[in-house]
This record gives C-alpha cells, sequence and structure tokens, in this order.
C-alpha cells in the first residue's frame, strides 16, 4: 500500500478548510431583498377607509399592512415597514365590519368575529382576487389597488 507523507497534515487541515467555507457562505446569505412598499386601495374609485392588503411571493415570507382612512397603506414583512420581497406577488384585501375604526366592538370570549365583509369575497384570496404586484428592488409608494363591488357604506 502506498503512503502519501503529507496526508495526515492535509487531515488535520480539512476540518478546518470546510469551516472557513461553511462560514463565509452563512457570511453571504443575508435572507430575501425586501424593499419598501406602500400605496392606494380603492373601492368604486374611492379610497378603501379600513382593511388590510397581503402581498404573497411565489416563495417566502408573505408582507401585510393596515389600510389606513385614506386609503393607504405600508408593508412589513420582518420588520415595521420594511416592505416587501422583491419581485412578483399575488395580493388580496381584506375589509370586515370589525376593523371599522369607528365602532368599539365590545366581545366577550368566544364572542370574537370578523364582522361581516364589506367587500366582494373574491378579494379576500390570494388566488381568486385577480390582483397582482411588483416589487422593484428599489421598492415603490405608486402602487393602487382597485377593487369593484356594490355601493357600500364603510364608515356607520
Amino acid at each position: 500500500m502506498r503512503r502519501f507523507p503529507n496526508m495526515a497534515n492535509h487531515a488535520r487541515r480539512l476540518p478546518a478548510a470546510v469551516l472557513i467555507a461553511s462560514g463565509l457562505l452563512a457570511g453571504c446569505s443575508r435572507g430575501p431583498n425586501v424593499a419598501p412598499v406602500s400605496g392606494k386601495v380603492l373601492y368604486n374609485g374611492e379610497p378603501l377607509p379600513y382593511g388590510n392588503v397581503v402581498f404573497q411571493p411565489p416563495q417566502g415570507q408573505p408582507a401585510g399592512g393596515a389600510i389606513q382612512p385614506d386609503g393607504t397603506f405600508r408593508l412589513s414583512t420582518f420588520e415595521e415597514y420594511d416592505g416587501a420581497i422583491v419581485g412578483p406577488h399575488k395580493v388580496s384585501v381584506s375589509c370586515y365590519s370589525s376593523q371599522n375604526p369607528a365602532h368599539q366592538f365590545a366581545k366577550t370570549v368566544g364572542e370574537a368575529t370578523l364582522g361581516a365583509l364589506m367587500i366582494p369575497e373574491q378579494y379576500a384570496f390570494l388566488d381568486q382576487s385577480g390582483l397582482t404586484a411588483e416589487v422593484p428592488a428599489g421598492g415603490t409608494d405608486s402602487i393602487v389597488l382597485q377593487l369593484k363591488g356594490p355601493p357600500q357604506t364603510f364608515l356607520e
């Protein structure tokens, strides 16, 4: 059997080389690229005054944000208002009567409810809403989500 005189030195250095290489690779992995995203939700051309928006990329963490009284929203994925993962997204919008800031819903344990859905049901489902958005690497503040449905009084 042929022996390699330097094999022992290589064997001792191999674990160190593996640790260094794996450390370098781990340092390069910073997670998905996220960019700031804000926009507006309109229902029949008017600002939707409350609800939630969800952006779901093909893979990875979804982003979400609350709709403000003027219809605007800002998305958060990992931290508050950090935005959404760069790339294409399916989008859903929900708006339930319990989200109306003008109402105080006093509920006891077991009575919690979302209330009535105030917009057409299709918009609450990513695969049925028909809403999509592209998040560019530099972020965007110009996304406008146009919803249509029967006339609705949101603030009563």
